[in-house]
């Protein structure tokens, strides 16, 4: 199973400064002289979240991402509001030959951690290696293009890693990573060669490499630390790298990090390495020195933070979800700007849809699954639960991506007639599968997708289809996604806990980096955690199309993959693509310098706090 369900499961439905369910694009504030902040150094940010573990390896939720972005780097990352351009930080530059299956990053000089221990290409072999050996969920970002050395398992490099000097290592040591033929290979102290090709997507020159080693996967950790506590063990975190934060970035976290506490404080660090890069390279936002302090409070209630943002006591805030009615209260609110985001966002937030079980009658039937997808009355849908700030979509790819319905073909059209027609071409012709009932599994944290349910009822009754809508909440729509390791069985296709089982439901999905082929993996191949055991749809062309587009760099061939893909997946009716919700940043006039990316975790859509501050 692939493991990018578990990313999915910890990234909210709605993440950091968004909102789905909105009736207006935006409104800034008539002005600001007159608005306040409690506190403009630390900073205050109200968080709905709570960060799962701040270790860089094992990190898989949103406001894990943004807390660990603050405090470790990696080698690149996104350039400014760009989700295809990429500027260095730890490293200072780099080059790709052999058919770009090799990348050598040449690393910057005198880079430290927090604590004065030296940054090295030693301490990338480490790290990188260490992501692996551990095995968490998000390990796989990884593992599409790299895995450990053909000569050693997990345990050999566990003792390697725990036992190797990273500081000024040995002969013997330095042959070990320095050895050809394995994916990280030291060069010198200050280069790290990249070999592709090892991991699971084959032998494949991966053409977004660069937004993978933006992730926390690949950011820099102290080889001295870790060793010093407890080291490296396979398949298993580390105790105290959950507690502790210890980086080359621009903050350093107060104290030890607790889930079950208030929330966190991250200061300026100190021995920030980057200063007098910073002012070399003025352009790169990624490695300029933080301004002010920053105090995320965890707070769940969203009445609080609305409250919070109306009086100044906070800069800006995070919301798990808001329905219209919240999202009233914030456009009234005369100092806090909320701004609409381009549709990027939406769909690397979370794009929905409404699968229907290919191995489950009635939907083993083409004729039926047609129906369905024209039976939907999408716009009421969409004005009901979204307030009409959302964008029907085609995919499997989102829209705002790369090759995103490449052959521009309609999203599916509310059309009675049509289904009706359809469904008489059907085993459930003439209501035959009235008396069936089929369990629908919808999101509830809202009457917005309870009145979404009831509409899709209603519309499938047109048609002789009867669901009987079944609200979950979010940990048990993510426990429904994966096969029951107990019995093999698709969770959602057998009835477990008093749930299911869930031939229809609705389905989504966030993005790990901005890439068609991280959606397609999930949603349109046979074995990606989004189909699965939802739709499970399985074509042999699709899949391997899938692979063949990840390490494709040919635009033409490109459009041809995704089309094909596109095209096959939209007349084999295999998910009613419903929604992307319109997201957006909500923030008080005062705060300035955040640069808002899609793939951001911090607050307004910020990738680093650290060139945030507030007039």
């Amino acid at each position: 199973m692939d493991p990018k369900w578990t990313r999915v499961i910890a990234i909210v439905v709605i993440v950091a400064v968004v909102i789905a369910g909105v009736a207006f694009y935006y409104v800034r504030n008539r002005s600001s002289s007159s608005c306040s902040l409690t506190s403009k150094n630390p900073l205050i940010v109200d968080q709905a979240e709570t960060p799962d573990n701040p270790d860089p390896a094992a990190t898989f939720t949103t406001p894990g991402w943004a807390l660990v972005q603050q405090v470790y780097q990696g080698m690149v990352n996104y350039n400014g509001s760009s989700t295809t351009t990429f500027v260095p930080v730890l490293a200072h530059d780099w080059t790709t030959s052999n058919g770009n299956l090799t990348w050598t990053f040449h690393l910057r000089s005198g880079v430290t951690f927090s604590n004065g221990d030296p940054y090295n290409a030693y301490v990338q072999w480490f790290t990188m290696y260490r992501t692996l050996v551990m095995n968490q969920p998000p390990t796989f970002i990884l593992g599409e293009n790299f895995a450990l050395p053909p000569n050693l398992n997990a345990s050999q490099m566990a003792n390697d890693l725990n036992n190797f000097n990273f500081e000024n290592p040995t002969s013997n040591q330095l042959a070990v990573m320095m050895a050809p033929n394995q994916s990280f290979q030291v060069v010198n102290n200050l280069t790290i060669q990249l070999n592709l090709g090892m991991g699971y997507l084959g032998n494949l020159p991966y053409t977004y490499l660069l937004a993978t080693l933006s992730a926390p996967t690949a950011f820099a950790v102290d080889p001295v630390a870790i060793q010093q506590n407890k080291g490296v063990t396979p398949n298993s975190t580390n105790d105290w790298m959950a507690l502790n934060m210890l980086g080359t970035g621009q903050y350093t976290l107060q104290g030890t990090f607790s889930t079950t506490g208030s929330g966190y404080e991250l200061q300026p660090n100190a021995n920030y390495w980057g200063k007098v890069a910073a002012a070399q390279e003025p352009w790169n936002n990624m490695i300029q020195p933080a301004h002010v302090a920053i105090q995320v409070e965890f707070q769940g209630n969203s009445q609080v933070a609305i409250q919070d943002l109306k009086s100044g006591a906070a800069a800006t805030a995070s919301f798990a979800y808001l329905g219209p009615a919240e999202v009233a209260q914030l456009q009234g609110l005369s100092c806090v700007n909320v701004q609409p985001l381009d549709v990027v966002y939406g769909s690397t937030s979370g794009a929905w849809w409404i699968y229907m079980n290919q191995n489950t009658f009635p939907f083993n039937n083409i004729s039926v699954r047609e129906a369905v997808v024209h039976a939907i009355d999408y716009p009421e849908i969409i004005g009901t639960a979204f307030g009409g700030a959302a964008t029907q979509w085609v995919g499997p790819v989102p829209p705002g991506y790369p090759y995103y319905n490449p052959a521009n073909l309609p999203a599916y059209a509310y059309n009675v007639t049509q289904a009706q027609q359809e469904i008489a071409s059907s085993p459930c012709k003439a209501n035959a599968c009235v008396g069936t009932v089929l369990n629908y599994m919808y999101l509830n944290v809202g009457d917005e997708w309870f009145n979404a349910a009831k509409i899709l009822q209603a519309n499938l009754a047109t048609i002789g289809i009867t669901i009987n809508p079944v609200g979950v909440s979010l940990p048990q729509l993510y426990a429904e996604q994966p096969v029951d390791p107990m019995t093999s069985v698709c969770t959602a296709q057998e009835k477990s806990a008093g749930l299911g089982p869930f031939p229809i439901g609705q389905e989504f999905y966030t993005s790990d980096y901005i890439a068609p082929d991280d959606w397609t993996q999930n949603n349109a191949a046979t074995n990606g955690s989004a189909n699965y055991c939802m739709s499970a749809y399985a074509d042999g062309t699709v899949n391997n199309l899938v692979y063949a587009a990840a390490g494709e760099s040919n635009p033409a061939n490109l459009t041809s993959d995704y089309t094909t893909i596109t095209q096959r997946m939209y007349a084999n009716y295999t998910d009613a693509w419903l929604v992307v919700p319109t997201q957006f940043s909500i923030y008080n006039p005062l705060l300035h310098g955040f640069v808002e990316n899609p793939m951001a975790s911090a607050e307004p859509f910020s990738i680093l706090f650290n060139t945030q501050s507030a007039s």
